[in-house]
C-alpha cells in the first residue's frame, strides 16, 4: 500500500505553493501526497480562460497559471487540498480523478447535512445554485497537482467580482448553509481523501 504524506502549510502564497509543487513532482515521489492549506487572496486563471488577462497589478492580483477551469479566487477562510498523487499508484483511471475526488468531497458534505450537489459540465460543488467548491487539475511526468478549493468562511464580495469559473452563477460560503467545525470538517476530508488513494 502506497504511502500518503499530508502537509500542513497554514496560509501561502499561491506562486510559492505552485513552485513547491513542481519541485515536489520532479523529485518523482514514492508517495501520494495532500496539501492543506489557505492562500492569501489571489485569482488565478486557468488554462481555458480566454477572455482575462494575467495582472500583477490588480488588487487581490491576477495570477496566470496551468491548471484546467477559467478564473476563480483563493483567499482566507477558504479551505485548499492540492493533490499531488502518482497516478500509476492509484487504483482507479486518472481520466477519473476529478470526478472521483469531487464525489468524495460532496460525500463528505452529505455525511455533515449539507444539501450540495454535483455540476460535472462545469465541475464543481453546489448549494442551492451557488458555488460552494471549485475544481482545477493538471497531470505532469504522471503525477496530478493542483486540487479542490472549498469556500468555508471567505471573502465572497472579492470572489463574485468575476463569475466564479467564468460561469453565470455566484459563490456562497459553507457557513451560510450548516454550522460545522472548520477542523473538524478538515480532519473528515483528509480521512476521506486519503481513503480515496485506496481503494
Amino acid at each position: 500500500m502506497i504511502k500518503v504524506e499530508l502537509r500542513e502549510l497554514g496560509t501561502i502564497e499561491y506562486q510559492a505553493c505552485y513552485n513547491q509543487m513542481i519541485g515536489l513532482i520532479n523529485e518523482s515521489p514514492k508517495f501520494h501526497s495532500i496539501w492543506v492549506l489557505e492562500h492569501e487572496p489571489v485569482f488565478t486563471l486557468g488554462i481555458s480562460e480566454k477572455e482575462i488577462q494575467e495582472n500583477l497589478d490588480h488588487n487581490p492580483p491576477i495570477v496566470k497559471t496551468d491548471r484546467g477551469g477559467k478564473i476563480t479566487y483563493h483567499g482566507p477562510g477558504q479551505q485548499v487540498f492540492y493533490f499531488i498523487f502518482d497516478l500509476k499508484q492509484l487504483p482507479f483511471k486518472p481520466s477519473e480523478l476529478t470526478k472521483k475526488i469531487l464525489e468524495t468531497t460532496n460525500q463528505c458534505f452529505h455525511d455533515i447535512g449539507l444539501d450540495s450537489t454535483i455540476n460535472e459540465k462545469d465541475p464543481g460543488i453546489y448549494v442551492n445554485g451557488e458555488k460552494v467548491a471549485s475544481i482545477g487539475m493538471r497531470i505532469k511526468k504522471n503525477y496530478s497537482y493542483h486540487g479542490i478549493s472549498i469556500n468555508f468562511e471567505t471573502d465572497t464580495a472579492t470572489f463574485n467580482t468575476f463569475n466564479p469559473c467564468g460561469l453565470d452563477v455566484k459563490a456562497c460560503n459553507l457557513v451560510d448553509y450548516i454550522n460545522i467545525d472548520k477542523k473538524e470538517l478538515i480532519n473528515k476530508l483528509k480521512t476521506r481523501y486519503i481513503e480515496l488513494t485506496q481503494t
